[in-house]
């Protein structure tokens, strides 16, 4: 019947989930077999409501919970029972749990803190885990842990008896036979760690037709509601299961330590007094270690780390950046994906969505304001103002969400030594993890195909010419099949002239063909942000550019962030090549038909005769042309928003890019100063060889211009 209950409140769940845009994600170590007992922190009401759903529709695992007496009332109450869960006043409740331990039949969920902890204020000193809250401000309740201790002494006195004798489970009229125990499945404890990003607070409509219709303002619950509501339907809430914990080992450990024996119940009562807090203890820093650090935990923590109380946007963002990176150098640490990947877009975006909803958050709650420059101010006294334990997670949410991560000292010793940086270190040290991230990457591919390391002589290294002299950078892009070493003597040229260049590596390329069949448009995206981002830290001036395909991520990136100037040499969006034109995606569409059926394709592969061979590859496949159309279809979408200085040079009897491209993307721009050079050539790749210096030239001509009407 409770699997029935819970099979149908998951299917209504689901569809709440699926109406309010709920989102719940899940990550962690494998639930083990038999019995478990979830310990787990307390944020929310509807956690009590969400995990259990949670275990049965994705594990398929019946996991009753505690709940507080007043909710048993009603149609709530009449659920509650349904599925499961019991009072806290409920005078058998420790002999139901134990008895579902032993037997199997269900698990357990249990929050140590007693309570929702609305203020996040917790602490681990001298080896103890402490909450402090109006309600409680002391260690966490350990009765979760003396449970699991006696189930597993129950256990242990079940295997030493015969036939069906009974296991008293130390209630009235609740002992269990010994042949309905499992005496094989020890208890594990699972360390369960609930986080909620973003937390805002503000009305919604939901909220306001509640308050209409049972005049809930002002009271308690509107507040929880303000909360809750928004965090069910624009937060991301996230489960991390911890590594098991299996309770065998406290009483093993006690067992070495200490002689008696289990059957003697004043030994056992020691052993639960000694065990006891080492179990919650060891539990609860797992609970709180494992929550999921997010970008809110960053902006506050470098808010509060920040010398000075006047906040530069763009140091912030910097320091944020560096204190992201930094936390991923801590082993076990939870992170965000956000933290992990594309991150650096934060300096390059003014509009970072993440990085302005915090600061709006800031600004309602009148920790952050506007001088008369328009940098921000940091009101740090108000940040540590003291408000009602039910209003602290409406009023003071940014103090919440760092209380979250404020006993690690770990952390915090991190952020104040990066906060010890001026801006122009930061920056350094931003573009140096960068260029060594390319770096990585590069000999990370490069090791998968070849038995030894790459060089930086290599055409496929990631190249930098770098002065701190120059205020003026270009970061420049080869074409598809081709690699770094292609822009080199462009980079030679302005390097001399006081330029730097970045030349990024798109991924697949320099290192072999194979390399292309496993990545995609985005990565290539992805590796050109990354360079500008390099490049945006240490120079006050940065144009993006590129051959090719280069010059079309180049267009992409300039129609999504602010830059000075594009530069787009060859770049194409018709091609003359009919094989590449039409053949190829028509081959790629049935191979991929063909690849349902599970047999193989008419042709993976398409020789590729180059005008460059010690640079490009001799072959590439079949799918990864797919990944080229798709740049030049998102290229096609977006050149009307680009709107910054640029300069396309096209050869006029380029034999692969028709162009024609040149004058369609000369025409579809919106760049108040715009340049288009045609070149006298027949090869396709102009940017190396005889007849380069003049492309160099008009490059550097560019340059000059933007810089003389924009110094």
């Amino acid at each position: 019947m409770l699997r029935v209950i819970l099979w149908l409140s998951s299917v209504l769940l689901l569809i709440i989930k699926k109406l309010s845009g709920a989102n719940i994600t899940i990550s962690g170590d494998p639930l083990p077999d038999g019995p478990v007992l979830f310990l787990a922190n307390h944020f929310t009401r509807f956690e009590t409501f969400v995990v259990p759903y949670v275990l049965f529709n994705r594990y398929r695992r019946i996991a009753r919970s505690l709940a507080d007496d007043t909710f048993f009332v009603g149609w709530l109450g009449e659920y509650l029972r349904l599925v499961g869960s019991i009072s806290t006043k409920n005078t058998a409740k420790n002999c139901i749990i134990v008895g579902d331990f032993l037997t199997g039949r269900a698990d357990w969920i249990i929050y140590p803190e007693g309570h929702m902890v609305k203020n996040k204020r917790i602490s681990f000193d001298k080896g103890e885990f402490c909450i402090h809250t109006v309600i409680r401000n002391g260690p966490v309740y350990t009765g979760g842990a003396v449970l699991a201790l006696k189930s597993e002494i129950k256990r242990q006195r079940a295997k030493e008896q015969d036939g069906g004798e009974t296991v008293p489970l130390f209630c009235p009229r609740h002992n269990l036979k010994r042949t309905k125990i499992h005496t094989d499945d020890g208890l594990n404890i699972v360390p369960l760690s609930i986080t909620y990003y973003p937390i805002r607070p503000g009305e919604n409509k939901l909220l306001l037709w509640l308050d209409r219709r049972f005049d809930l303002r002002g009271t308690r619950i509107f507040e929880e509601l303000e909360i809750e509501i928004n965090l069910l339907m624009g937060a991301n809430m996230h489960l991390h299961f911890g590594s098991p914990i299996p309770t065998r080992k406290y009483v093993e450990s006690y067992l070495e330590e200490e002689s008696g024996s289990l059957d003697d119940d004043t030994f056992t009562d020691r052993l639960y007094e000694s065990r006891r807090k080492e179990v919650i203890n060891d539990t609860m820093v797992k609970v709180y270690g494992n929550m999921q650090v997010n970008f809110d935990h960053i902006f506050i923590l470098s808010l509060v780390t920040m010398p000075t109380v006047k906040v530069c946007p763009s140091y912030l963002k910097t320091l944020i950046y560096k204190n992201a990176r930094e936390l991923g150098k801590i082993k076990g640490l939870n992170l965000h994906p956000e933290l992990t990947t594309g991150l650096f877009k934060l300096i390059l975006d003014k509009d970072y969505p993440p990085f302005l909803s915090a600061i709006r958050l800031a600004r309602q709650q009148n920790i952050l304001y506007r001088d008369s420059e328009g940098d921000y101010l940091f009101d740090r006294h108000l940040l540590k103002k003291h408000y009602n334990f039910n209003k602290i997670r409406v009023k003071n949410t940014l103090q919440v969400i760092l209380n979250e991560i404020k006993w690690r000292r770990d952390i915090i010793a991190s952020a104040r030594k990066n906060a010890a940086f001026s801006e122009q270190e930061l920056r350094i040290d931003n573009f140096n993890y960068i260029r060594q991230q390319d770096w990585d990457s590069y000999e990370q591919e490069y090791r998968t195909y070849h038995d030894h390391a790459p060089s930086q002589q290599d055409v496929g290294a990631p190249k930098i010419w770098f002065d701190k002299k120059n205020r003026v950078g270009v970061v420049f892009s080869h074409g598809y099949m081709a690699a770094p070493a292609e822009g080199r003597e462009l980079a030679r040229y302005l390097f001399s002239r006081g330029i730097n260049v970045y030349l990024p590596r798109l991924r697949g390329h320099g290192t072999d063909p194979e390399a292309l069949k496993h990545v995609s448009a985005d990565d290539w995206e992805l590796d050109f942000e990354r360079a500008f981002t390099a490049m945006r830290q240490v120079c006050d001036t940065v144009f993006i550019g590129g051959f090719s395909t280069g010059g079309l991520l180049a267009l992409l990136l300039a129609a999504k962030y602010d830059t000075d100037g594009v530069i787009a040499i060859n770049s194409a969006l018709k091609l003359n090549n009919l094989q590449v034109g039409y053949i190829v995606p028509t081959l790629h569409a049935f191979n991929e038909m063909i690849a349902h059926l599970h047999a193989k394709g008419i042709r993976e592969w398409i020789e590729n005769d180059s005008e460059n061979p010690t640079v490009n590859y001799p072959k590439h496949p079949l799918a990864s042309v797919a990944q080229m159309e798709k740049v030049m279809t998102r290229v096609d979408r977006t050149l009307e928003r680009v709107t910054e200085p640029i300069l396309v040079l096209q050869g006029d009897t380029d034999p692969i890019v028709n162009p024609k491209s040149a004058r369609l993307i000369y025409q579809k721009v919106h760049s108040p100063m715009k340049k288009l050079v045609l070149l006298p050539r027949k090869n396709h790749i102009i940017v190396t060889g005889e007849g380069s210096e003049e492309v160099f030239a008009s490059v550097r001509r560019f340059i000059g211009d933007v810089l003389k009407r924009h110094p």
